[in-house]
């Protein structure tokens, strides 16, 4: 239960990076070929990689979600991402930073995040071992010119593309100070039902996507260590 939602949680963040980009790609291949008149026969090629590039993302979080809990010194980076240091109970990046108590939670390396907590105060409680905190984050020079507004869409749709998933609840808010979008999800996974909430931010064209969740029962037991964590998010 625990690899299943934080293998979710990371793969739908990387289902909308993947579908803009995409889009993006796309979008200026064809502005290319209106300009050199290339021929049609390109199409299919695009069509293919696509194709390819969606079959490799799927199976990617799964594999990465292993145990591979670092500690508390370690620090963590993942290419395009943000890199990141974990010290003292504080996670920094050059985008943002926020703290996270290492008593409670277990820092983990996943393909295509920033970084990623799992919960390891459950104690004799299992359930409390779904609950998931992961952050990506986009640079300007990654994006281009993806929107919060836009990646916030892309993210429902993919979520509403998934068997069994249904995006209940978005809105614009404030994060951290900044314009923020605030989508919540409920899905299942085998007979559990589970909770999850991405909030969606940018600065200075700089993207920056949390998301978390449990189980259900997990969830609301869980509601103020989430708070905790949220609460104390500053944007660079």
């Amino acid at each position: 239960m625990k690899k299943l939602l934080a293998s979710l949680m990371a793969l739908s963040m990387v289902f909308a990076v993947t579908g803009c980009s995409e889009s993006s790609d796309s979008s200026s291949e064809s502005k290319a070929e209106a300009k050199t008149t290339t021929t049609t026969t390109a199409a299919p090629a695009v069509e293919s990689e696509a194709d390819t590039t969606t079959t490799t993302t799927t199976a990617a979080p799964e594999e990465s979600v292993a145990d591979t809990t670092t500690s508390a010194d370690d620090t963590t980076s993942t290419g395009n991402e943000a890199t990141g240091k974990y010290e003292n109970d504080v996670y920094t990046s050059d985008l943002y930073t926020f703290k996270i108590d290492s008593k409670k939670w277990a820092m983990q390396e996943s393909a295509g995040v920033d970084v990623m907590f799992t919960y390891a105060d459950a104690g004799d409680d299992a359930e409390l071992e779904s609950a998931s905190i992961n952050v990506i984050s986009m640079s300007n020079d990654l994006l281009n010119g993806l929107t919060a507004s836009d990646y916030a869409d892309q993210i429902k749709q993919t979520y509403n593309s998934m068997d069994g998933y249904t995006v209940t609840n978005d809105k614009e808010d404030k994060f951290a100070g900044k314009d923020a979008y605030i989508v919540d999800v409920t899905g299942e996974i085998g007979s559990q039902k589970v909770l999850l909430n991405q909030i969606i931010t940018s600065d200075n064209g700089n993207l920056v996507v949390i998301t978390y969740g449990a189980s259900e029962n997990a969830y609301s037991k869980l509601s103020d260590e989430f708070k905790t964590v949220l609460d104390s998010f500053e944007l660079k």
